[in-house]
């Protein structure tokens, strides 16, 4: 077991809060042929009490969380093959507006299938995922501790777990990066639970997520749906609860993902993306080069002709009539497969997997188009 330093003296004192059971409130499973798929419930409130991970919110005191949206709680599910110890865990951190039932179970399923095919390590994988509280809000932080909750129900389960990949898509790359940090308070020696972070156009800076909302939420329901969350999160806007929003934006944090052992990350970014911008991404990878942890960035220029482009910077602005003729690329839907934004992190998460993906190479940039060779981006050829 690569984890026995989660605190023990923490889970002691949860399961005693709950009476010596478990605090997920619920729990099933379904099963077809050999391949489980567990339903959780899942109180992260008080599955991390005993670990003091809430922590100040901002040193403005009237900078607190809506506690009304903390309800209900949240579904989780975990994927595995009956019978089978895995060695590595997958996490998936959804993006806005989606549930894990609708858009990321036929991802699990199908994936957990792939992995028997890999040539290298096949097998020996389990996924876990679970909505958050204040699902189709925008909840960061509260979403983040939602999904280590989910990681440990997981690791619980299997303690023959030793790596961990975390995979975060849109508000999920917010989510996901911050739980990286915020995991280190459920371990003795301050490592996080998680090894490797798939950032897939994700959100990596709150306030600028938070700007672009407010401009345009009075023409698009999804940016009034993000304001309205980011306000319920955080407590309230940037200029009153400035350190709410820094403690969710995973640009400020890298140099602390370094510290807390993180051994590399991907991230994956549509160069005209009109939910999150590409620029994004950019300084995610950024920071994440400059505190030392291997990257690779990826961004998808354009889309084979026809196929829809998604959610585009150029729909944004009123210009959308042109986007048939441009072909570039938008914010992929996370329920997608195809869309090459959503191909290509899950290309690599499997080369994670399989053990082909180098992560011995310190900052590597690839341009994903249709019109390039696919052999243009040999990173995996590279030495150190």
């Amino acid at each position: 077991m690569k984890y026995p330093h989660i605190l023990v003296l923490g889970l002691i004192a949860t399961l005693a809060a709950c009476g010596g059971s478990s605090s997920s409130s619920s729990s099933s499973s379904s099963s077809s042929a050999s391949y489980v798929t567990e339903t959780f419930t899942t109180n992260a409130a008080v599955d991390l009490a005993a670990f003091n991970i809430a922590g100040p919110m901002d040193i403005n005191p009237l900078c607190v969380p809506d506690t009304a949206s903390n309800l209900p709680l949240p579904e989780g599910l975990l994927v595995y093959k009956k019978g089978e110890l895995p060695t590595r865990l997958v996490v998936f951190a959804h993006g806005i507006g989606h549930t894990v039932r609708k858009s990321w179970l036929p991802h699990m399923l199908r994936e957990i299938r792939l992995a028997r095919s890999f040539e290298n390590n096949p097998g020996n994988v389990a996924f876990v995922t679970t909505d958050y509280r204040d699902n189709l809000g925008f909840p960061t932080l509260r979403g983040a501790h939602d999904t280590i909750a989910a990681t440990l129900h997981a690791m619980k389960m299997f303690p023959s777990i030793e790596t961990v990949y975390m995979f975060g898509v849109s508000m999920g790359g917010s989510i996901s990066g911050t739980a990286i940090v915020e995991s280190t308070a459920v371990t003795a020696d301050g490592s996080s639970l998680y090894d490797y972070w798939l950032d897939v156009e994700g959100v990596s800076q709150l306030i600028e997520t938070y700007a672009e909302a407010t401009a345009a939420a009075s023409i698009s329901e999804t940016a009034a749906q993000a304001q309205a969350g980011i306000e319920r999160e955080t407590g309230g806007n940037p200029l009153i609860c400035p350190l709410a929003y820094e403690r969710r934006s995973p640009a400020y944090q890298a140099a602390e993902m370094k510290l807390a052992g993180l051994r590399a990350a991907t991230v994956v970014h549509a160069i005209n993306d009109g939910l999150v911008p590409h620029n994004q991404g950019r300084v995610m990878a950024s920071g994440l080069t400059t505190a030392g942890i291997p990257t690779q960035f990826f961004t998808i220029v354009g889309i084979p002709p026809f196929q829809d482009p998604g959610s585009t910077g150029t729909g944004t602005l009123g210009l959308g009539d042109a986007d048939p003729y441009l072909n570039l690329a938008g914010h992929g839907s996370e329920a997608q497969a195809y869309h090459p934004v959503m191909r290509v992190a899950f290309e690599n998460m499997r080369k994670m997997l399989d053990g082909t993906y180098n992560e011995t190479v310190p900052y590597f940039e690839c341009v994903v188009d249709p019109n390039i060779p696919s052999d243009s981006c040999p990173v995996d050829q590279l030495q150190p």
